[in-house]
């Protein structure tokens, strides 16, 4: 994978439990999920109190896909639960319809409580990884794909997406510098000039501020794309590059990616194609010559992978 690609793309290897960013991420959508389905008020439960014996319960696959979730679900039900947890399936693995996931053993209403908590964040990961990974395998893909920010769960659907083989693009705001379209208005209405020229000022701006690393600047029209790709190669800026070709037909794309890379450029311009591209159009884009494209799809449009939880 192309070096820049991996240090501004590819984040996946942050999205562990190991993190304390991302451990507090897990901890605090499980408290929100705990405090949502109001588990310690379970009017149910408190019907058929009592003492039981120790039971098992097992969550099972319904359906085929990628399972994602597990070192989530088992980091939370140690943290938060009386429950022990044992793992059968190693997260990324494909799953077939009744095969076993984990197991969970311990007071079988206590397991009850945080059923339907465990189940979502099984669920909703692992249908994200197996959308991801059925869009890269069903098309045949030659570029790389990404997740954008348009999540509903943050740090954990990008894990989800990294689980299903696509890269993760930024974690945050804090991440790496994007300067998207309005951005680029804003400082065009600020300065009171065009957003060509506001494009030029931002380009000083981030070669004065000697910046290393890569950043990334989104585009509407091939005319943008062009000026500044010029603009960059005139100005001699060490940080490399992305360009972000927004909205693009799949023809406007390839043209302007072939007529950037025809002239004798800088090697670090990175592309990336996004906006209105679905598991239903990818293919016309995979042929542009991006070197990545990014789907909000993976994360908002994913459907939860079919599983349960069967107490023995």
């Amino acid at each position: 994978m192309n070096s820049i690609i991996n240090q501004y793309f590819n984040k996946g290897h942050l999205l562990t439990v190991n993190n304390k960013t991302y451990a507090k991420t897990c901890l605090e959508l499980f408290d929100f999920q705990i405090k949502n389905d109001l588990v310690e008020n379970d009017i149910t439960s408190k019907i058929i109190s009592g003492k039981y014996k120790n039971s098992k319960a097992s969550i099972i696959a319904k359906q085929s896909g990628i399972a994602a979730g597990i070192e989530e679900v088992i980091f939370l039900v140690n943290k938060k639960t009386n429950l022990k947890v044992k793992q059968i399936i190693k997260v990324g693995a494909k799953i077939n319809d009744k095969d076993l996931l984990m197991e969970l053993t311990g007071d079988p209403l206590e397991i009850l409580k945080y059923e339907r908590t465990i189940l979502n964040i099984l669920q909703r990961m692992s249908g994200i990884a197996t959308l991801t990974h059925s869009i890269i395998i069903g098309n045949n893909l030659k570029t790389n794909i990404a997740a954008t920010r348009k999540t509903l769960w943050g740090l954990l659907d990008k894990k989800a997406v990294f689980i299903g083989g696509g890269l993760t693009h930024r974690l945050s705001l804090f991440d790496e510098i994007l300067i998207k379209d309005n951005h680029i208005g804003l400082w065009a209405k600020k300065s009171k000039t065009s957003r060509l020229e506001s494009l030029r000022m931002i380009l000083d701006f981030i070669k004065k501020s000697q910046i290393k690393k890569p950043f990334e600047i989104e585009v509407d029209s091939e005319k943008e794309a062009y000026f500044l790709n010029n603009y960059y190669q005139q100005t001699n800026i060490s940080a490399p590059l992305i360009i972000m070709l927004d909205n693009f037909t799949p023809s406007d794309a390839v043209k302007t990616i072939e007529t950037i890379r025809k002239e004798k450029s800088n090697s670090q311009v990175v592309f990336e194609l996004s906006g209105g591209i679905n598991e239903n159009n990818i293919k016309n884009y995979d042929v542009a010559g991006a070197d990545v494209i990014s789907l909000g799809a993976l994360t908002h449009s994913s459907k939860a992978l079919d599983l349960a939880l069967s107490l023995l």
